[in-house]
């Protein structure tokens, strides 16, 4: 299968980019048949803001993984989630950062993933997280019934931050770029502040997100509100299900057991350091594959079109 079309139009590049990116590889990993182990793997994720280098978010938690299973590990940071799930689907990426929307993508269309564990935020969270319907504190705004004709900043077409809104709009018959205009801001974690620039009067991000803005001085506590909220499936760390299975199993071990506490006990970082994405995450817990069924649920009841195969 294809891609959905407003992503392949993302990828036409990153086809031709993988065979020179310093951190890919020529060879696909090995299938889960073979018990011989590749050289190396190749971990990416996404943009999370403006001037955030992919070891600022993973470079701990990456260094910690690849001395706790004895591989090398090289980074790459995607230009989207869309040119990851084509990273995986042609075998280029073995392991990656992504959302739960991203996630069902990548296996609809082909990719062999397997969750190996889902980002929580704080010590002792459950899966899942906090989405959060955020305007200025001056705004009249007070919950979706007031967005009609309004601006309304979303991430990514392939998160979960705007799949899952998108579902809840659809309950109370408001479509995107009909009853409201939809302006999309690529890096998520910086829509709070795009809010109080004003470039739209309402915007989605995670409790996360918030958080982080605040405490990195993007945002103030009392330049925005929350007018509107609802819980989404977390991101998992998705690893492909063609490398050697003793491969995965060590990977998926280590995975659930690297958190920020235990960085910071094996001397990897202190304090903030240690917090894992730009979302200043503290690890990961194991998660089923039937745990992400509200993606298709979604892509069912919306059909927009990053849903593309899920939605018919």
């Amino acid at each position: 299968m294809r891609l959905p079309a407003r992503l392949s139009i993302l990828l036409t590049v990153t086809l031709a980019a993988w065979a020179t990116a310093a951190c890919g590889s020529d060879e696909p990993g090995a299938p889960s048949s073979d018990t011989k182990w590749p050289e190396k793997i190749v971990f990416a994720a996404t943009p999370s803001g403006e001037a955030r280098t992919f070891n600022d978010d993973f470079g701990p938690f990456v260094a910690a993984l690849s001395k706790e299973v004895g591989i090398k590990i090289e980074t790459f940071l995607a230009a989207d989630y869309a040119a990851v799930i084509e990273g995986m689907i042609s075998d280029k990426v073995d392991i990656a950062q992504l959302g739960a929307f991203s996630y069902a993508l990548g296996v609809q269309n082909g990719a062999k993933l397997e969750p190996s564990g889902v980002r929580i935020h704080l010590k002792g969270d459950k899966a899942g997280y906090t989405i959060y319907g955020l305007v200025k504190s001056s705004s009249t705004i007070a919950g979706l019934q007031d967005i009609k004709g309004k601006t309304v900043c979303l991430p990514d077409p392939a998160s979960t931050t705007t799949l899952i809104p998108l579902f809840e709009f659809s309950k109370v018959n408001m479509q995107p770029d009909k009853d409201f205009k939809r302006l999309t801001v690529p890096a998520g974690s910086t829509i709070p502040r795009t809010i109080v620039k004003g470039d739209c009067d309402l915007g989605m991000a995670s409790q996360a997100q918030l958080e982080n803005a605040i405490r990195q001085g993007d945002v103030k506590k009392d330049d925005l509100k929350v007018v509107w909220q609802v819980q989404a499936p977390g991101s998992p760390l998705a690893v492909r299900t063609q490398l050697p299975q003793d491969l995965r199993d060590k990977l998926k071990t280590a995975i659930n057991k690297i958190n920020a506490e235990w960085l910071e006990q094996n001397g990897y970082c202190k304090g903030d350091k240690c917090l894992i994405s730009a979302s200043g995450d503290f690890g990961y817990i194991p998660v089923e594959a039937t745990y992400y069924q509200v993606v298709w649920d979604a892509c069912k009841a919306t059909r927009i079109d990053a849903c593309g195969p899920i939605g018919k």
